[in-house]
Order: structure tokens, then C-alpha cells, then sequence
């Protein structure tokens, strides 16, 4: 449950747009204060919850009469209806409030029927207890400049300002509820003594259902870099090459290898040329998904893997409609078996569909310092225009590879899941089994890209990445290249 709202004397408010009907549908009250419980009256009916304030669009449910719903701090009026953004048997968006009562209302008959969304519910009872109360992400439209107000469905500081700048926004100042009264501040740029009670409260994570007032700047094409918490100290320093010795040549189309702590490039073949990277490509859905989502959530999902390998022979971690797993096990059908099916059914979930959650992982490269990367997909089957570097994957796994659930995810073998049917993951990435120290991260194939590896691999407490793109022999070139550049580098 949402149980400390923010600012209650200041709903948002907008005019009707031009489409709307010129008399709004009167309300026989005022709107229903921010975080006050309300009762669905919906005279027996049902009450459709949607994505946005207006008629248009696919409802996101359909609430029965007699349930309850949080009140959130915003209120629009559209298509002669006055709209309250609100929280409902787990989801989150708009209704028209002449359907919502302060008091309770009796509940439906039996013989009344409530309509559902158009999904089957095999296997949602697994995620009953388990659904997070908020949708992941901001859940509303920002501003790109001046005061917003946002429901926060639950991740990192660096998963908020990823989420903030894909709509535009930069902020420049955060406040949420203290708990006991008043208010938190995190200014943008000050020393961080002054940020310190923030920290104390949300330096992990800033929890789901947190309410935030924000401050944004329009970005003007401005992003905020992430520098890894191992590499914030400027006295890190690249490893020193030693001999003579040339690096192996390999076959790839294009190879980066970067020394982890420093984040100094260490060889380069074509690193910088953008190709097809396949599969690759989730290595940056993993980094979205493990920072802006409650990983312990059930996920009640809309793909269907098997039909996909058919059509497109796609690698699946073999979901079905309607199934439910938690948000973890996404994430290891993702990285394990290369689930394409988990990358959308991810991204769906994270963002609420495709093309919000490519513009987040765009967003993503940019805060990085990464100019080589445009994405058009969260799995990597790619389009002309979906594209990467050697360098720039290297330097997105050394990012993941600072999370420690993403660390943990990509060196993990063989996984078996929960949720509505156990299956058994395993993972692609031979090298876990033949290299010693390997510990990550992910292999891919396309017909485009051919065959392509980031490699993670630790020896004497320090990590390098090898990145191979277009490689048929890709295992035995990593080999190659991490005992090269092992032996070579001194540290």
C-alpha cells in the first residue's frame, strides 16, 4: 500500500484540450484529497482504470464496484470528464472521479459480471501478494521545465534520473516526505554534506509508491554522466604494458578490451565502429530493469516465447500468456538463455511498452558518455539503425557489473525458476565453465551481427572486459585475448 502522499493542497491541473466536450460532467463534490482512501461507485459496474486522463486508448483494467482506491496528487480534466490519478488492485492510472465515493459502497452481486483485461489469468495467481502496488517508473507525464508532481514506482537515484531525462526532464531538485512530517530535499549540485539526511533515507534505493515533487530543467540535449562507485576515486590508474608482445589476432570484426577499475582502454580492433550487436543489446535492458524495478514483483506477462521461436526462431526463455514470474526471474530468462520473449516482457513492464523503454535505454548511453550506441529494440534482433560499439558494450557491462544483482545474474550457470512453471535456465556464455575467473556477461547471434561477446574475467583482484563483435570463433578468441592482455598489463 502507498501510505505517505505528497502535497495534497497542490493538485495539478490542466485545461480540457480542444477535443473535449466544452461542458465538463459535474462532480457533486470537490476532488478527493491526495492519499485519502476512495470506494469504486460504479453502480454494480465495473470502473475502467487508464493509461491516461481521456476515453481514448486501451483501459489499462476494469475495477469492480466496492473496491478501494489510493488517491494520488494529480487531477486533469479531459473529455468532459474530471480525472484523479489513482492506485487499484495493484495498478496505477487515471479514472473519472464521478465514479469515486468517500464512503463505502456495497459490492456487486454474483451474478453481475466485471470485465478483465484481455489476457489469460492462467498462472496470475502466483503473483497475488506479490504485484507491486505501483507501476514501475514515474507514473505520469512529466514537464520537461518547472514543478512536477510523480508516484515513483521504485528503483535508484541513477534509474530516476534515467526516467526523468527520457521525458525531457533534468532535474534540478527532488523533495519527498520526511518520515514524521515535512519534507527531504536533494538539490542538484551542491556539496553533499547538504544532501545528507536525502542519502541517509534513499542512497540504495527510493522505494515504490514514494511520492515526489520535482524540479525539472529542460535537458537542451544535457545528460548526466554515471561514473561506477569503483571508479570515483581519481587516483585509479590504467594498468602498465609490459614487453612487447603484440596482441593475438582473432578473427573478429571488432574487438575493445577495457581494464576494470580504471576504465582505460587496453587494445582496440575497429572498437569504435558502430555493427549489429545482437543480443548484447541486454546487457543495457538488464541495467534498466535491475535499477528501476522491485525485482521481487510478479510480472503477469503478455508474451508468448514459443510462437516467436517459430516465427522469428528467436532464443526464448519460454514464456507463455498469462503466466506469472517474479521480476528476478525475468532477468535471468534474459541473461541466461537470451530470452527474447523476457526482454519484451521486461520493457513492457518496466515502461509500459517498447518504444518508452527504448527511449530510457537510449537515455541510458548517454549518461554513460557512450556516442556509439543507438538502440531500436530491448533484445537485439535488431534494424538498420540498431547499432553499437566494441568500446561502448564493454564500458555498459563495467557499468552493470557495478550492480550487484546484475553481477550476480550474469555469472550464474544454470537457474531454475518459480512462478507459474519451473524452468530450468541455462546459461550461453560457455566461458563461465572454461576460462577461470570468467564471471560474466553475455554472449549474441544474428545473421547480421554474427557471433558476439562481452566477457567479464577476474585474475589477482582485477577485472577486465573483453568485448568480441562478429567473431564465428568467439570463445577461442577471448580465450586468446584475456591470457594476452593478463600476461601483458601489470597492474
Amino acid at each position: 500500500m502507498v501510505t505517505s502522499l505528497l502535497f495534497p493542497l497542490l493538485p495539478v491541473t490542466a485545461a480540457p484540450p480542444e477535443s473535449a466536450r466544452s461542458s465538463i460532467i459535474a462532480a457533486p463534490r470537490d476532488p478527493l484529497p491526495a492519499g485519502s482512501l476512495a470506494y469504486i461507485a460504479a453502480e454494480g459496474d465495473c470502473l475502467r482504470v487508464r493509461p491516461e486522463p481521456s476515453l481514448t486508448g486501451t483501459p489499462l483494467a476494469c475495477v469492480g464496484s466496492g473496491s478501494t482506491a489510493v488517491i494520488l496528487p494529480m487531477v486533469r480534466e479531459a473529455d468532459g470528464y474530471r480525472w484523479q490519478f489513482v492506485t487499484t488492485s495493484g495498478l496505477t492510472g487515471w479514472v473519472a472521479d464521478v465514479y469515486l465515493s468517500s464512503a463505502p459502497v456495497a459490492a456487486p452481486a454474483p451474478s453481475v459480471p466485471v470485465s478483465t483485461p484481455s489476457i489469460s489469468t492462467a498462472g496470475t495467481a502466483a503473483c497475488v501478494g506479490s504485484a507491486s502496488p505501483v507501476r514501475p517508473g514515474l507514473n505520469t507525464s512529466l514537464s520537461p521545465s518547472g514543478i512536477n508532481l510523480a508516484l515513483w514506482g521504485g528503483g535508484t537515484m541513477n534509474a530516476l534520473n534515467t526516467a526523468t531525462e527520457a521525458q525531457g526532464c533534468r532535474i534540478t531538485a527532488i523533495y519527498a516526505n520526511r518520515p514524521g512530517g515535512g519534507l527531504v530535499p536533494y538539490l542538484v549540485g551542491v556539496p553533499d554534506f547538504v544532501n545528507a539526511e536525502w542519502q541517509a533515507l534513499f542512497s540504495a534505493r527510493i522505494p515504490a509508491g514514494t511520492a515526489l515533487m520535482l524540479n525539472c530543467a529542460a535537458t537542451g540535449g544535457q545528460t548526466t554522466v554515471i561514473v561506477p562507485a569503483t571508479v570515483q576515486a581519481a587516483s585509479i590508474s590504467a594498468p602498465r604494458k609490459i614487453g612487447l608482445r603484440p596482441a593475438p589476432q582473432v578473427s573478429a570484426a571488432a574487438v575493445a578490451i577495457i581494464d576494470g577499475d580504471s576504465g582505460a582502454l587496453l587494445y582496440d580492433k575497429n572498437g569504435s565502429t558502430p555493427r549489429a550487436p545482437a543480443s548484447l543489446t541486454k546487457i543495457a535492458t538488464a541495467i534498466l530493469a535491475v535499477e528501476g524495478t522491485e525485482v521481487g514483483a510478479g510480472v503477469t506477462v503478455d508474451v508468448d516465447g514459443p510462437r516467436m521461436a517459430a516465427t522469428d526462431q528467436s532464443t526464448i526463455m519460454g514464456l507463455r500468456p498469462g503466466e506469472c514470474y517474479s521480476m528476478r526471474d525475468l532477468l535471468y530468462g534474459l541473461m541466461l538463455p537470451s530470452g527474447n520473449d523476457a526482454a519484451l516482457a521486461i520493457a513492457r513492464y518496466e515502461a509500459g511498452n517498447e518504444t518508452a523503454f527504448v527511449k530510457q535505454m537510449n537515455t541510458l548511453t548517454r549518461r554513460l558518455g557512450l556516442t556509439g550506441t543507438t538502440f531500436t529494440d530491448p533484445h537485439g534482433l535488431g534494424s538498420p539503425l540498431h547499432r553499437s560499439t566494441a568500446y561502448d558494450l564493454a564500458m555498459m557491462a563495467r557499468y552493470g557489473m557495478t550492480l550487484p544483482l546484475f553481477r550476480e545474474i550474469v555469472g550464474t550457470p544454470l537457474r531454475t525458476t518459480g512462478g507459474s512453471r519451473t524452468l530450468d535456465l541455462y546459461n550461453t556464455n560457455s566461458l563461465l565453465r572454461r576460462y577461470p575467473g570468467t564471471d560474466g556477461v553475455k554472449t549474441g547471434f544474428t545473421e547480421e551481427a554474427g557471433r558476439t561477446i562481452v566477457v567479464s574475467a577476474v585474475r589477482n583482484g582485477h577485472r577486465v572486459f573483453v568485448t568480441i563483435l562478429g567473431d564465428p570463433n568467439r570463445e577461442d578468441s577471448a580465450v586468446a585475448l584475456l591470457d594476452w592482455v593478463f600476461q601483458t598489463y601489470q597492474w
